[in-house]
């Protein structure tokens, strides 16, 4: 797993910063509103899956399990065969980088650390709100199109990216995106999330 791809992944421990717990969703009748509101407070949940990345420079893929703990975020990287682990963690003010030998410690306001990723211009502060299927609250909404019963999104659209959601499932009696691909002109980044566990309430 080379350097770059370990600088993006680094960007989704900022991603996370600011998460707050998880209200159960009642069942189907729920309107997107509530929906919404109910995913704002997600606290405490463990997704695993897979992430792949891919701009004109490069393409990589490994999978993925992320813990979140309140603001402590945990990310465990797995790659094929012959590719290292790679953990990050991180307690909402510094990040933590284990690759093998080599360790590394970053404050999450370095500007050096978005830098370092600078083929994966993501959306930092947006990402553990599309993760889990809701637009980022403090962001100017583009667009959002739900589906048929509206209450579940199809698309949103924020800082001119692009969140398309392929499917959804139950988990807990949580209602969470497990396909979802977010991308802006020829950068993309595809996640699966093959589970959600773990969930409590503040």
């Amino acid at each position: 797993m080379n350097s770059r791809f370990v600088a993006i992944v680094c960007c989704a421990c900022l991603w996370l910063s600011g998460c707050a717990g998880l209200q159960k969703p009642a069942p189907d009748d729920l309107s997107w509103q509530q929906h919404r509101e109910a995913l704002q407070q997600l606290e405490h949940w463990t997704a695993s899956g897979k992430v792949a990345l891919r701009s004109p420079e490069q393409a990589e893929s490994a999978g993925m399990v992320w813990q979140q703990r309140g603001g402590a975020t945990s990310i465990r990287l797995s790659g094929p065969v012959g590719i290292g682990a790679t953990t990050l963690d991180s307690d909402g003010e510094y990040l933590e980088i284990r690759q093998g030998d080599e360790y590394s410690r970053w404050r999450l306001d370095d500007a050096l650390l978005p830098q370092s990723g600078r083929h994966w211009q993501l959306p930092l502060q947006a990402l553990p709100y599309w993760i889990r299927g809701i637009p980022a609250p403090a962001l100017p909404l583009q667009e959002v199109t739900l589906d048929a019963n509206g209450r579940l999104p199809l698309s949103i659209q924020q800082l001119d990216w692009t969140v398309d959601y392929e499917s959804f499932g139950e988990f807990e009696g949580h209602t969470l995106p497990t396909r979802l691909r977010v991308y802006r002109e020829d950068t993309s980044a595809r996640i699966i999330l093959r589970q959600w566990r773990g969930f409590t309430s503040p």
